[in-house]
Order: C-alpha cells, then sequence, then structure tokens
C-alpha cells in the first residue's frame, strides 16, 4: 500500500542552517527558507534540474496598484517524477512601491515574484513543510532539526574551521536590501509612538530583530538614531503643551 504522506516527509524536514528570519512592517517576523535549499532537496530527490524535476514557463502579470504603486505577480509550473507530475504556484511583488521619499522601482521584482511562485509550488509537495506549518516557531523543534542535519552530534559546529563558522554568521545574515526595508518599516513603527516610552518599546523589539538577522552596525546606527529623533520630536512636543 502506498503511503500518501512517504514524499512529504522526506521532503518537509528543514535544515535550520538555511533558513532565515524575516521582518515587515509592523514588527511581523517569521521564518522564510533559502530558495536554494528547497532546489537542492528537488535535487537529492529527483535528480539534477531539467532532467528529475523542472520549472514550466513562467507567465507575469503587472497590475497597478494605488497611488502610482505596480504590482507583478507570476505563475509557475514544477514537474517532478518519471510522469512528470504538475504542481503551481502563484507569487508577487511590487515593481513600484511607495514610501516616505516617494515612488522606488525595483528592478529584482520580477525575479522575486518568480521566486516566490517556485517556493509556493515546492511547499504544495512538502518542501519546507515544517516552516510553512508554523513548527520552526517551536525552538525545542529547531534545536532537534539541527542536531539532526549536523549528524546528531551536537558538537559538530563548534568542530567546524573558523572559516566555516565565518560562514555560518554570514548565512544568518539579511541582505543589505532587507536591511534597507527594515529602516523603512521602522520609519513607519515610529509614526505609530506617541510616547517617550512607545519609542523605547518599539527600540527593544527591533534590537531583538537586529540581533536576530545580523544587521550590520551601520543599519543599527541608522536606527538608532531615528529612535533617538523620534523621541526627541515627542519630549520637545511635550515640553511646548506644557509651555
Amino acid at each position: 500500500m502506498t503511503d500518501n504522506l512517504d514524499l512529504w516527509d522526506r521532503l518537509g524536514r528543514t535544515d535550520p542552517a538555511h533558513t532565515k528570519g524575516f521582518t515587515r512592517g509592523g514588527g511581523f517576523k517569521g521564518t522564510a527558507i533559502k530558495p536554494m535549499w528547497s532546489y537542492k532537496r528537488m535535487t537529492e530527490e529527483f535528480g539534477p534540474c531539467g532532467k528529475g524535476w523542472g520549472v514550466g514557463e513562467p507567465s507575469f502579470q503587472v497590475v497597478p496598484g494605488p497611488e502610482g504603486e505596480v504590482l507583478v505577480f507570476c505563475t509557475a509550473s514544477i514537474w517532478y517524477g518519471p510522469e512528470k507530475s504538475l504542481v503551481f504556484g502563484v507569487g508577487g511583488d511590487k515593481a513600484v512601491g511607495k514610501n516616505k521619499y516617494g515612488l522606488q522601482t525595483d528592478d529584482e521584482a520580477f525575479k522575486k515574484a518568480f521566486t516566490d511562485a517556485i517556493t509556493n509550488a515546492l511547499k504544495l509537495i512538502g518542501v519546507g513543510a515544517d516552516v510553512h506549518m508554523g513548527m520552526f516557531d517551536d525552538s525545542k523543534y529547531v534545536n532537534t532539526m539541527r542536531e539532526e542535519f549536523s549528524g546528531g552530534d551536537g558538537r559538530a559546529r563548534d568542530q567546524r574551521s573558523e572559516q566555516g563558522r565565518r560562514q555560518v554568521e554570514n548565512d544568518k545574515r539579511v541582505s543589505a536590501a532587507e536591511m534597507k526595508r527594515g529602516l523603512e518599516a521602522i520609519d513607519q513603527d515610529l509614526l505609530d509612538c506617541a510616547t517617550a516610552e512607545d519609542v523605547k518599546k518599539c527600540g527593544a523589539i527591533w534590537a531583538s530583530i537586529f540581533d536576530r538577522d545580523g544587521y550590520t552596525k551601520d543599519y543599527r546606527d541608522a536606527a538608532r538614531a531615528k529612535f533617538v529623533a523620534r523621541r526627541e520630536v515627542i519630549l520637545n512636543s511635550d515640553q511646548k503643551e506644557e509651555a
């Protein structure tokens, strides 16, 4: 008898070293799987891309958004196995987005929408299922996966060379583009801060995000300046009202 969850179970366990945290406006946090890990898992299971599995020709749709924004959506198909089974995924991004500086273009929007579509298709057959099901919110589960993918020896990471340890830290660090988007999200969060205490609480939340995602000193300093400036504006406003 065929186990319908056999493929799902094999593909659905994720190495924590190939995940990274992400942050959206409002301080929403989550875990994302690095796309190359998903492609590697498919290759391990079915063989090289283009032979054991592959991606169909994507289609794109560009849609006008509010206030001059432009959205791009991608539909992509994934085929896999000797029967060339087929699944589809849809992804999206903003080719033109709006922030406090006005409209900004993103020349990687089509690529990101394409990657998003592939990832959404792959999760239908179980790739990274534990992440998508929220199991990475449980630190005990993450530690179990870390042990499993390090060969069952919790000391394996400590035994790596200095170069290897540095590479692990680099893998955890978000990209410069993501850190820049984090600063833009901070601007939005600070607009909702009405008191100095609000600014302090918001700063504490973002400090933990900086540590988790490996923000560089330059971006940390830029963020700190934003919190200081917002606090001064609030305090000066309070003084004027008292006067």
